[in-house]
């Protein structure tokens, strides 16, 4: 990937940075953890569970060795390489996923767009002779385009507002092609049991098969079909293609206006068309030509219908390529309703089919949309004039955003103070250091990391956090004691006053955030405070010296 010249203060970032973004690397745990009955945490093995956003559970782990949080973007790194969803929910990941979450200077949500961007470039950079895979060294390695987070925000902004719109536009497509089967169902009921007990005959009684075949000519031209040209679901193609006989070669069959062209290849088995001129087609295509009790397109759309594409699934015959040819399809039943009911259900099948060419014109004029933002969106073209023209509302937003980590702590310590009806309430940084994990985590008004956190002897840690207190303390906010004899550090606001006053730049919704911490877990003591974090977070317990002082506790 090649670094291209980034406008006025941006940069390009390792994403291995520790400021930057965090990697996770999935590992499978054992199969006997493995089930169906949602014990446990969802079980994300690879892109097979994806989703268009978010994947979907199908299996659960009672003993997860890997996790992701909400909110974390989840790449693929075995064959395919490259795609990506978001975790709705804390989740295992096996070795096919990798967890990647942004930290302190990069928004997750802005990377996710970031690794969409760049997934074609990506799906190359697999190693393996098997299978292609990426490793965690080479993900980290990886360069990405960083402007101030003010601009990380409004890219997202534009992006998710333009992927909405792509992804609306595809639900109302898909929800177009559940229609029309309902719409079948609703006409003649189910064919199956046939409930309005309509007439019903082998369809071998109610078409002709017109196999017969005949030998392209060299020098002549043929219009031409194969199963390649037919669109899947719709029946739409491109053709007849004029071919000359020569590149014909073999046998093949001719086909007029009247006939239904139904594909008997088990991969393709809902491809049928209605041609409107004469010409020749591949043998796995089948001319049908309906009897008097059958309307032309009433038949094909009727071959179409997920039953009879089930049907003609499980009843293909072959090994290598599998088929549900004429003799197979000669024995199923049809029902056959009266012509004037086939006519106005085809009818109303045409309407439905035009919506859908415009919901599938649409679905492409927004696809193409997003994919245009997306390649302006890190070069810095994308928002080039609104960074010109509110260049001082992004350097006033940026210095706030350097410095509400250090707010957010101050606000912990004013709620925690003010819970204990004492201003000057002394609060552990031990307790703190788990009061700003537990915000960052399970705080509803910002997906921002503001912390590395890391396992540690005591649960999650974060150096960084230190680095703030001593900005606090040398701003007269709050005093940091250092009792080596109890080996604790001990933190208080000193000016209240002056406490509150700084926390007016600190937005409503993080302040929120603080007190329902507070208010949540800040009666616990020391061992309660870190249970409750090691049970919702056990990833976090990993170095535990509670945990492993209790192993090693005699039994009496």
């Amino acid at each position: 990937m090649t670094r291209k010249k980034l406008p006025k203060g941006w940069r390009w970032a390792r994403l291995g940075a520790r400021e930057i973004a965090t990697v996770i690397m999935g590992q499978s745990p054992p199969g006997s953890t493995y089930n169906g009955e949602g014990r446990g945490l969802p079980f994300y093995q690879g892109k097979a569970d994806f989703g268009d956003v978010s994947p979907t559970p199908r299996v659960w782990c009672s003993a997860p060795r890997k996790t992701a949080e909400v909110g974390d973007i989840l790449l693929s790194v075995r064959a395919p390489v490259g795609p990506t969803n978001l975790a709705s929910e804390q989740c295992c990941i096996g070795r096919g996923l990798a967890a990647i979450r942004g930290e302190r200077n990069a928004l997750t949500l802005y990377l996710y767009f970031w690794f969409k961007h760049v997934e074609p470039w990506l799906s190359g950079q697999g190693e393996g002779s098997t299978f292609t895979a990426i490793g965690k060294e080479r993900i980290e390695s990886l360069s990405v385009p960083l402007p101030p987070l003010p601009v990380q925000e409004r890219i997202v902004q534009i992006l998710q507002k333009a992927d909405q719109i792509r992804r609306k536009r595809k639900e109302a497509l898909e929800l177009a092609d559940k229609i029309l089967p309902a719409l079948f169902l609703e006409m003649f009921g189910d064919p199956a049991t046939n409930p309005k007990g309509w007439p019903t005959a082998p369809i071998g009684a109610l078409v002709h098969f017109d196999t017969f075949q005949i030998r392209p000519e060299p020098g002549k031209t043929y219009l031409y079909l194969a199963p390649e040209h037919i669109e899947s679901h719709t029946g739409n193609y491109s053709g007849p293609h004029p071919t000359d006989g020569r590149e014909l070669g073999s046998a093949k069959h001719p086909f007029t206006s009247e006939h239904v062209l139904y594909c008997k290849l088990r991969p393709y088995l809902n491809k049928v068309a209605l041609p409107h001129t004469d010409g020749i087609c591949s043998t796995e295509l089948v001319p049908l030509r309906p009897g008097p009790k059958l309307l032309r397109e009433f038949l094909a759309i009727y071959l179409r219908l997920p039953f009879f594409v089930a049907t003609a699934v499980h009843k293909s015959q072959g090994t290598k390529m599998p088929r549900f040819g004429p003799e197979l399809m000669k024995q199923e039943m049809m029902i056959v309703p009266p012509l004037p009911l086939q006519h106005s259900f085809c009818q109303q099948v045409n309407q439905l089919m035009e919506a859908s060419r415009w919901l599938k014109e649409g679905l492409s004029l927004s696809s193409s949309s997003f994919d245009g933002l997306l390649a302006r969106a890190f070069t810095g073209e994308l928002t080039a004039e609104w960074e010109a023209a509110n260049a001082d509302w992004i350097a006033e937003r940026q210095a706030l955003y350097e410095r509400l980590p250090r707010l957010l702590l101050l606000a912990l310590l004013v709620e925690k103070a003010r819970r204990a009806g004492r201003a000057a309430a002394e609060v552990l940084v031990t307790a703190l250091m788990k009061y700003a994990f537990l915000l960052q985590m399970e705080g509803s008004a910002s997906r921002r990391r503001f912390y590395h956190f890391v396992p540690y002897h005591y649960g999650p840690f974060a150096k960084e956090l230190y680095t703030d207190l001593e900005a606090l303390q040398k701003e007269g906010l709050v005093r940091v004691d250092h009792d080596t004899e109890e080996d604790k550090t001990r933190i208080k606001v000193i000016d209240p006053a002056k406490a509150e006053e700084a926390l007016s730049a600190l937005p409503d919704d993080l302040k929120e955030d603080a007190a329902t911490i507070v208010e949540t877990y800040g009666d616990l003591d020391h061992s309660a405070l870190l249970e409750a974090v090691y049970e919702k977070y056990p990833a976090y317990a990993r170095k535990s010296r509670l945990k492993q002082n209790k192993r090693k506790a005699p039994r009496g």
